[in-house]
């Protein structure tokens, strides 16, 4: 960095949008935060980061920050955004999305994208008639100035990542622009007619480690010229947009939650209703591995209202509708229904959580499931806004049955627990009958009440997962209880 350093800045006609910051000299080539090798980024989130009232002062103190922190080496090259290619997104919003999951080791040349919709592909490893075929273009170095928007473009960044040689190759090297051509006219001869020639670009991260991934792709119409054999000068390139999945370079949103606990964990659901329903999708977004689904009632349209299930699956049994919800929203978990061979053998599991509320299973989970940590849920019956999780860990020689009845008489004696009382209540004098002359009585409750109550829950039992103590969790969302009843209670239930 010089002593003085000069720069343009454009400021746009809209103050919702921040000025723009450019340098005139190729030396900040290939640093963090400086997007194609002229832009400097001096707002990484401008919607949280840019105030039109900070005005002329807040812009110029936040520049002045920007190269103290460019000076003091400050920018982190790891988590600079699209590093490897500039620093921008070069997607264009009208294309397909591909998702990338496996790695892309070095020396492969071809993957596989499979159609899962009008507007999305996944990458696989493996050949299958149905699928694109996709030749690998693997990079020798970053791409500090960008892909470029034609195959020409490319060519000469793939050449000169820098532009130092005027975009020709190395002494000695062959240009880059025949070859990639020949890749491109070989994979769309083993593609069907009228579809486009997609591409992906493998590029080294200048800090290391895993390479970037972008996806190019030409035109079908380009792409059937190829297939006959036809001389396309200069085709264009549409970057589409990628949904980089892969362990090596995504951290999960929820990595420090809770809910991180039920990751590759083996879960057995009883009861897929008003509880039941909500707690199985958030475990299935938690990633746990499997979800055994138990619950035969049929869907009606009254259940709308509060359980986790749509207009198309009324008249279907809830287990095979939450099985079909939880499979559309993770790839990875193993879905499955309970079966009668399955009957009372629950050693496998990791997990079994009982959200039906019924006496009758309560006692047959005591006897079949002691060796396996078990939990019961439920919900009050005025407003379905309080709560408890009652937590029996593989190693508790009591039951479930019989630490739910010692819970029961503990909260029952404590006054300032009162609110807390009627999760223990046999009777139905706070319960309605949705259907007259057709429905049992049941709870009080909306679909915003057993949601929230559902994600308490379902927090309350990862943390269990990681440190189990048996005992009963209680608790009440904000808008429920008195003022004077305690939010959030754990009674610990050591062995009688």
């Amino acid at each position: 960095m010089e002593p003085t350093e000069l720069v343009e800045v454009t400021v746009p006609r809209s103050a919702q949008r921040p000025p723009t910051v450019h340098v005139t000299h190729p030396r900040f080539v290939g640093y963090p935060h400086v997007l194609n090798g002229l832009l400097l980024c001096i707002y990484l989130d401008p919607s949280r980061e840019w105030s039109p009232d900070d005005g002329a002062v807040g812009f110029l103190n936040r520049l002045w920050g920007w190269f103290e922190a460019a000076a003091g080496g400050k920018f982190d090259p790891h988590t600079a955004l699209f590093h490897a290619v500039g620093g921008t997104d070069h997607t264009d919003p009208s294309t397909p999305t591909v998702v990338v999951r496996h790695e892309i080791e070095r020396g492969r040349r071809r993957v596989f994208f499979s159609r899962r919709s009008d507007h999305r592909f996944d990458m696989q490893l493996d050949d299958h008639p149905d699928r694109l075929s996709v030749p690998v273009v693997t990079a020798d170095a970053p791409l500090p100035l960008g892909p470029g928007t034609t195959i020409f473009e490319l060519s000469m960044t793939l050449d000169d990542p820098d532009m130092k040689r005027g975009g020709q190759p190395a002494l000695g090297m062959r240009p880059t622009h025949e070859s990639l051509y020949l890749v491109l006219v070989a994979a769309a001869k083993r593609n069907s007619a009228a579809s486009p020639q997609p591409f992906v670009l493998r590029v080294p991260h200048p800090a290391g480690g895993t390479p970037h991934v972008l996806v190019g792709s030409v035109s079908a119409d380009i792409a059937d010229a190829l297939r006959g054999g036809q001389e396309v000068s200069d085709p264009k390139i549409a970057w589409w947009r990628v949904s980089d999945e892969r362990a090596s370079v995504t951290t999960r949103r929820d990595s420090t939650r809770p809910t991180v606990a039920f990751a590759e964990r083996e879960i057995l659901l009883i009861g897929c209703g008003g509880l039941g329903s909500w707690i199985a999708e958030f475990i299935a977004r938690a990633g746990a591995r499997r979800i055994v689904l138990s619950d035969s009632a049929t869907i009606t349209g009254g259940l709308l209202v509060r359980q986790n299930y749509t207009e198309a699956d009324l008249g279907s049994q809830k287990e095979a509708g939450l099985a079909k919800r939880l499979r559309a929203i993770n790839d990875s978990v193993d879905v499955e229904v309970l079966s009668d061979s399955e009957g009372g053998d629950f050693a496998d599991f990791d997990l079994i959580i009982d959200a039906t509320v019924s006496l009758a299973l309560s006692q047959s989970l005591s006897s079949a499931s002691l060796t396996v940590m078990t939990v019961q849920v439920a919900v009050d019956p005025r407003t379905a806004s309080t709560g408890m999780v009652l937590i029996k860990p593989d190693s508790c020689p009591e039951t479930l049955a019989e630490l739910d009845h010692r819970a029961g008489k503990i909260v029952g004696q404590d006054p300032r627990l009162e609110d807390y009382h009627s999760l223990w209540s046999p009777g139905t004098h706070d319960m309605l009958v949705p259907t007259r002359g057709c429905s049992v009585p049941t709870f009080h409750g909306s679909a915003a009440d057993l949601a929230s109550a559902a994600g308490v829950m379902v927090s309350l039992v990862g943390q269990q997962l990681l440190a189990p103590t048996a005992g009963v969790h209680l608790f009440s969302l904000p808008h429920s209880a008195s003022p004077d009843t305690p939010a959030s209670v754990f009674i610990t239930l050591e062995p009688a």
